[in-house]
């Protein structure tokens, strides 16, 4: 397997995604259109192209190259965001995979790797959450993923596999989002000397897995049979306090434990507790996440404060 098409390939996990293809003698050709990711993101060697998915345009920017593999990480993936632009979210979520399974049926492309969200499961009843749970969409951006995965799973001609992403983390989001991305968002107020300002209890719990952890499970499945056609979840399996999330950044960014935190009103559709069960994962192709929640967030603060980004 070969040249492999990685939308969203400008955004964060994208591009590490196509960094890691790179070094591993793939040939990554990135699609995105620039709303949240930065054509500054994509590594050398790595060929652009800008355009909006959900447009059937995009697919003749691609005639007559031969793609072995689409892995589609491209999304709105906030929850508060597709409150405000349903219309928006739906575009950018179940259109665009619509417009990316249309594409893999015309190019004869069989292997698809799709990134969901745990936001499908709402508030489950089970903890930790298996993949099998049944979806229970709380946001408009959940129902997409959520409807997404349907078009995914009614495919008879490619070899598909979903990922359901919990909160997704490390050194390279784009920090002037203040809607998605949990530590990214606490660790911008930090950075920038504000107040940090939280939507929702200090008590609840999030699961996060850091952005390396992903990367390695995409690059193990790509070519693993065993995870063709199945459904798994990607998270550390170690839930933090939301409150414990902020102490942590706190105390390696060198701020006193009083540093300001206010706490408002939780963002509608918001669950009170994520903890991803991902034996499936280990089970079907021996994945398991390797950065333990404390210690990543630690280097997330180090590389920031080493001055390897720019604050975005």
């Amino acid at each position: 397997m070969g040249n492999i098409l990685v939308t969203g390939g400008a955004g964060f996990l994208g591009s590490q995604l196509c960094a890691a293809l790179l070094a591993d003698g793939y040939h990554p050709i990135a699609i995105d259109d620039l709303s949240n990711g930065r054509r500054e993101n994509v590594p050398d060697g790595v060929p652009l192209l800008v355009a909006d998915l959900s447009a059937a345009a995009w697919m003749e920017l691609l005639a007559g190259q031969r793609i072995d593999a689409v892995v589609h990480c491209a999304a709105q993936s906030s929850n508060a965001i597709s409150f405000r632009d349903p219309e928006a979210d739906l575009l950018a979520n179940q259109l665009a995979t619509w417009r990316v399974l249309q594409y893999c049926a015309a190019a004869s492309v069989r292997r698809l790797i799709f990134t969901s969200s745990m936001s499908v499961y709402g508030n489950p009843p089970s903890f930790p959450t298996p993949s099998e749970e049944v979806p229970r969409p709380l946001t408009y951006y959940a129902v997409h993923k959520a409807a997404s995965e349907s078009y995914v799973r009614m495919q008879r001609d490619l070899d598909w596999t979903i990922f359901r992403l919990y909160t997704t983390y490390g050194f390279g989001q784009n920090m002037s989002n203040l809607n998605q991305g949990l530590v990214k968002i606490f660790l911008g107020f930090v950075l920038r000397g504000e107040a940090v300002s939280v939507h929702g209890s200090g008590d609840r719990l999030r699961d996060i897995v850091h952005v390396s952890d992903v990367v390695r499970a995409i690059m193990m499945s790509l070519n693993a049979p065993a995870s063709f056609g199945g459904t798994y979840n990607l998270g550390s399996g170690r839930p933090m306090r939301v409150r414990e999330i902020i102490g942590k950044i706190l105390e390696c960014a060198g701020k006193p434990a009083d540093y300001p935190v206010q706490y408002g009103p939780a963002d509608p559709g918001d669950p009170d507790r994520t903890h991803a069960d991902v034996s499936a994962a280990l089970r079907d192709f021996g994945w398991v996440p390797s950065v333990l929640p404390e210690a990543g967030i630690a280097e997330t603060v180090r590389c920031h404060l080493a001055g390897k980004g720019d604050g975005r």
